[in-house]
C-alpha cells in the first residue's frame, strides 16, 4: 500500500492549491473528492482580482466575464452605477474553475482521485487513515478541504463554525438584450437582507442570480429571490439550477489543526463576513497548508501548529476587520450606500481590496486616530449578536 505524505479531502479551490504546491515540494499527494468531475458547486463564481492573484496561477482559460461596473440598489429601488478602469472581478463557474484547478495539480504529480468520498478518518500522532468507497489510504499528514459539509472537521472533533450565512441562488440564460445589459456588469443589492445583500453575476450563457444573509431569512429566501429577478427585469419563471447553500464562519481562536492534520478554506470557515466571498481565503489558505506541512515533512517544524499561527496573521486578521465593517454596514445600510454613491475616495478604497491593493487591516492606517471611533461604533452595531433576529 502506496503512503503518501499528504492526503487531501476535497478539490475545491483550498484543496488543490494545496495539492498541486506541494507535490511542486516533492511531496507525493493523494487528493480526493467525493463527486465526479466536473463538478458543479453552489457558488456565485466571482473570482476577485485579489483571489486571482492568490492562486498563482493563470485563470483566463476559465474566465468567462470580466467585469469593472458595480450597479447598486438600496432596498430594490433605483441603482446606481461606480465603475473602475480596468478589471476588478472575473467570472467562471465552478464546475469549470475547480476542475481547472485539479488539472494543474494532477499536472504537478498529484495522484487525483474523484467520486471517492473521504467516510472515516484516524488521526495519531504522526500519521493519518482515510478509509474511502471500502479503501484504505495512508498518509503522513490530511488536509481536510472538503467544504462547509465535509466530514473532515467533525471527524477530528474541530468545531470552527461560529456565525453561519444563508444563501439561494439560481440561473437565467443569456439572451441577446441580457447579454448586452450585463456583459461587464454585476449588481448589488442592499440594505432589504439581514447580514447579507443579493447579487446578479454575469456568466458566459447565463446570469446568477442570488440572495444571503443571516440563517434565520433562510424561509423567505425563495421570495427574496423573486423579488430581485422583478427588481433586475428578469422573469422568475425561467430561473433555473435553484440551489441553496449556508457558509459557517470560524469563531475567533477556534482550532484548525489536530496533530498531522488541518483544515482549509470553508472546511475551516474561512469567508470573508461582509462579502461573504470565500474563494480568496481558500487559494491563501491552500497556500499557508502547504507551506506549514512542506516544513514538517521536511524535518523543520516538529507539527503544524505554524499554520494555525499564519492564519490567524494573513487571514483572520483581515477577517476581523471585516467582522466590524459588516456590523457597521448592516446596522446603518442607508448611509454606508449613501456614502458608495458620493464619495469617490470610499469607492477607491472598496476598489483596493477588491483588487489586493488593500487589505482591511490597512484600514487602521489609513483611519489614523478615526479607529478608535470606528471601531466604537463597530462594537455598539454588533451589540445583540449580528446573527440574531433581535439585531
Amino acid at each position: 500500500m502506496t503512503t503518501y505524505d499528504t492526503i487531501v479531502a476535497g478539490a475545491g479551490p483550498a484543496g488543490s492549491t494545496a495539492a498541486r504546491l506541494l507535490a511542486q515540494h516533492g511531496a507525493r499527494v493523494l487528493l480526493l473528492d467525493r463527486a465526479r468531475f466536473p463538478r458543479d458547486k453552489p457558488c456565485g463564481g466571482g473570482v476577485t482580482l485579489r483571489a486571482a492573484q492568490q492562486s498563482g496561477l493563470d485563470l483566463s482559460p476559465v474566465v468567462e466575464r470580466t467585469v469593472n461596473e458595480v450597479r447598486v440598489s438600496f432596498r430594490l429601488g433605483p441603482p446606481f452605477a461606480r465603475s473602475w478602469p480596468e478589471p476588478l472581478s472575473y467570472m467562471t463557474q465552478r464546475r469549470r474553475l475547480d476542475a481547472f484547478l485539479v488539472e494543474q495539480a494532477a499536472a504537478a504529480g498529484v495522484d487525483f482521485r474523484d467520486g471517492v468520498a473521504a467516510r472515516d478518518i484516524d488521526v495519531t500522532g504522526t500519521a493519518v487513515a482515510v478509509r474511502a468507497n471500502g479503501d484504505t489510504y495512508q498518509g503522513r499528514t490530511l488536509v481536510g478541504a472538503d467544504g462547509a459539509n465535509g466530514v473532515v472537521a467533525g471527524a477530528l472533533g474541530l468545531a470552527t463554525a461560529g456565525e453561519v450565512a444563508v444563501a439561494l441562488e439560481g440561473n437565467v440564460s443569456l439572451d441577446g438584450r441580457l447579454a448586452e445589459r450585463w456583459g461587464h456588469a454585476i449588481a448589488l443589492d442592499f440594505g432589504g437582507t439581514p447580514g447579507g445583500y443579493g447579487w446578479l453575476f454575469p456568466k458566459g450563457d447565463h446570469v446568477n442570480v442570488g440572495v444571503g444573509g443571516w440563517r434565520w431569512i433562510g424561509p423567505s429566501l425563495r421570495e427574496r429571490v423573486a423579488a430581485l429577478c422583478r427588481h433586475l427585469g428578469l422573469d422568475e419563471a425561467q430561473l433555473w439550477g435553484l440551489r441553496g447553500h449556508h457558509l459557517p464562519m470560524r469563531a475567533p481562536g477556534a482550532p484548525i489543526v489536530r496533530g498531522p492534520a488541518l483544515l482549509a478554506g470553508d472546511a475551516a470557515g474561512l469567508v470573508d463576513p461582509l462579502s461573504g466571498e470565500g474563494i480568496d481565503a481558500a487559494f491563501a489558505s491552500g497556500r499557508l497548508a502547504a507551506e506549514a506541512i512542506a516544513s514538517y515533512l521536511a524535518g523543520e517544524t516538529s507539527g503544524l501548529s505554524a499554520y494555525e499561527s499564519a492564519v490567524e496573521r494573513e487571514i483572520m486578521a483581515d477577517i476581523a476587520v471585516s467582522l466590524k465593517l459588516q456590523a457597521v454596514f448592516h446596522r446603518f445600510p442607508r448611509p454606508c450606500v449613501a456614502v458608495m454613491r458620493r464619495s469617490d475616495r470610499f469607492w477607491r478604497l472598496l476598489c483596493g481590496f477588491v483588487l489586493g491593493s488593500v487589505s482591511y487591516r490597512d484600514l487602521r492606517r489609513r483611519l489614523g486616530p478615526a479607529y478608535v471611533a470606528f471601531d466604537a461604533l463597530s462594537k455598539a452595531a454588533a451589540i445583540g449578536g449580528s446573527g440574531d433576529r433581535a439585531s
